[in-house]
């Protein structure tokens, strides 16, 4: 629980900071399906048009249950600048993903891309990549698994 209060902090914090900056461009929300993250909805801040952060709340199905998550993410973005967007396309994302009913995290690597709709401010994000169970046991090869992403995002319009 302890962690869950700092991730929490550490998020309220960031986006303190950057609310009182108002050339900072766009918030997103999103909606996807992933692992570790599973069922999830959350909000993404772009920071610079190299840097985003973001969060997420989500839930997954158990066996006469639900499984509920809470997860953090950067994503740094490389490559050509896309006039249309203003941002770059490609994205390595460093995540962490907290399992509110368990003692157990995931620690999260992969590469993405953004896919952009025909509709303005709307677009579809891929990625894929790996992830790790977090407390790690001495057969740490054993609680890693490829972790692949699908969500769909737009972007809140600028008052």
């Amino acid at each position: 629980m302890k962690k869950l209060g700092l991730l929490l902090l550490f998020q309220l914090t960031v986006w303190g900071a950057f609310a009182q900056d108002t050339s900072l461009t766009k918030t997103k929300f999103v909606v996807g399906v992933s692992g570790p993250e599973l069922l999830h909805l959350g909000v993404g801040v772009d920071v610079t048009t190299y840097n985003q952060l973001g969060v997420t709340v989500g839930v997954g199905p158990t066996w006469g249950g639900v499984w509920p998550t809470i997860n953090a993410e950067h994503r740094l973005y490389f490559g050509k600048l896309q006039p249309a967007t203003n941002r770059r396309k490609f994205f390595f994302r460093q995540g962490a993903t907290y399992y509110t009913a368990g003692d157990e995290g995931a620690g999260v690597l992969s590469l993405g891309i953004d896919l952009r709709s025909k509709k303005a401010n709307k677009g579809w994000t891929i990625d894929a990549g790996y992830f790790l169970f977090i407390p790690v046991d001495e057969d740490r090869y054993r609680k890693s698994f490829p972790a692949l992403r699908f969500q769909y995002y737009s972007y809140f319009k600028k008052a």
